[in-house]
C-alpha cells in the first residue's frame, strides 16, 4: 500500500485546475477525499465526472460542500463541516488560491485583502484547527500550494507574490515546530501552469502577458510531482523543469549576488 492509500484528505480549491487534477489522482491513489470550493453545484458536477473517468479500483469522495475561505468564519465552518463527515483528516491540502493582476496601487484594497485572506490566512486558520487533531493522534500532513513567485517575486502580481512568500515562510516555520511530533509539512512551488487562474481579470491598465503554451506546465504533471513529494514527506517540492530552474537561479543569485552592507560603495 502507498502512503496515500486510505488516507482521509481535505482538499480546498477543488474546482480549480490543480484541484480537479488532485481529485483524479488522489482517487487513483485510493485516498478518501473531502472537497470544497466556492460553488458546490459546479464542484459536484466536476467530482462526478472525475470519479467516473477513473477505471478500476479507486478511492472515495467522502463529501463535498461550498466554503468561503476569505473569512475566519468561513474557515471555521469548513472545519465544522469536515467534522460532520469524518472524525479524522490525515492530510490537509491548502490549494485554494486567487490572483490580482495590475499595478499594486491600482488594485482596490478589498481585492488584494481578499486575496491575502484566501491565499495565506485561510491556510493558517485551517492548519491551526486541523493540526490540533493531528497532534492528538501523533500523525498528519499539511500541504501548502505555494508558487515559484515565493522566491522569484513577480511584478504586477504583487499581492499574489506576497501571499506565496508568506506560505513559504509559514510552511518552513511550521515544519520546525512539528517535525518531531509526527506531523509532516510539504510546500509545493509550481511555475505558471495551464489553469483558469491565468484568465483572472486585471485591475489596471497593465494587462497580464500571455505566455506561450511551451512555457506553461500542465496541471497533471504538477499534481503528480506534488503527490510524489508528499509521499516522500519532502518539505519542498519543485514540480517540473521551470520550477527547478528558477529555484536554482534564485539560489545562485542569493549566493553570488549578495553584497554585505558594510562592503557596499
Amino acid at each position: 500500500m502507498g502512503y496515500m492509500t486510505n488516507k482521509t484528505i481535505l482538499l480546498t480549491g477543488a474546482a480549480g485546475g490543480f484541484g480537479q487534477e488532485f481529485i483524479r489522482q488522489l482517487l487513483t491513489h485510493q485516498s478518501n477525499v473531502i472537497v470544497t470550493d466556492m460553488d458546490a453545484s459546479r464542484l459536484e458536477d466536476m467530482v462526478n465526472r472525475s470519479a467516473s473517468s477513473i477505471p478500476g479500483r479507486k478511492g472515495n469522495v467522502l463529501g463535498l460542500f461550498a466554503s468561503d475561505l476569505s473569512t475566519k468564519g468561513g474557515c471555521e465552518r469548513t472545519y465544522a463541516e469536515c467534522k460532520k463527515i469524518t472524525a479524522r483528516v490525515d492530510i490537509l491540502i491548502n490549494n485554494a488560491g486567487m490572483i490580482n493582476y495590475g499595478y499594486f496601487h491600482e488594485i482596490p484594497y478589498e481585492a488584494w485583502e481578499k486575496l491575502l485572506r484566501v491565499n495565506l490566512l485561510a491556510p493558517m486558520h485551517l492548519t491551526s484547527m486541523f493540526v490540533r487533531d493531528m497532534l492528538q493522534r501523533g500523525y498528519g500532513h499539511i500541504v501548502n500550494m505555494s508558487s515559484v513567485a515565493a522566491f522569484v517575486p513577480t511584478s504586477f502580481e504583487t499581492p499574489y507574490t506576497v501571499s506565496k512568500c508568506g506560505l513559504l515562510g509559514f510552511g518552513m516555520a511550521l515544519y520546525g515546530e512539528l517535525k518531531k511530533k509526527g506531523i509532516h509539512v510539504t510546500n509545493v512551488y509550481p511555475f505558471f501552469a495551464n489553469t483558469p487562474l491565468l484568465q483572472s481579470p486585471s485591475y489596471s491598465r497593465q494587462k497580464p502577458k500571455k505566455l506561450p503554451r511551451l512555457l506553461l506546465d500542465e496541471p497533471a504533471m504538477v499534481v503528480r510531482k506534488a503527490i510524489q513529494g508528499i509521499c516522500r514527506k519532502d518539505l519542498h517540492v519543485y514540480p517540473g523543469f521551470y520550477a527547478k530552474l528558477f529555484h536554482l537561479v534564485a539560489k545562485l543569485h542569493a549566493t553570488i549576488g549578495f553584497v554585505p552592507m558594510e562592503k557596499q560603495d
